[in-house]
């Protein structure tokens, strides 16, 4: 019996570890987005129902992300960045 509770500790400790790294990584994933945005300074601002993160003149000669949420333009701004797009 002692060996079955052993197994079910592990197996918890896993999966704890397992929610810790997921949510470290979170966590870099908003630092490296806001870092980004703090740096490079893009516009960010309301377009309709969305926000707006833009660096450059326009849409098309710049670079762009948008969301519905004022985090969630950043971070597609950042993914497009480092796409090149």
């Amino acid at each position: 019996m002692k060996d079955k509770f052993e197994e079910i500790e592990s197996s918890q400790r896993q999966h704890n570890e397992l929610l810790l790294f997921d949510e470290k990584r979170y966590q870099l994933h908003v630092s490296g987005v806001l870092n980004t945005f703090a740096t490079l300074k893009p516009k960010l601002y309301k377009d309709g129902d969305m926000w707006c993160c833009l660096m450059g003149e326009n849409i098309q000669a710049g670079i762009s992300g948008f969301g519905k949420s004022p985090f969630l333009a950043m971070a597609e701004f950042n993914e497009n960045l480092h796409k090149g797009t």
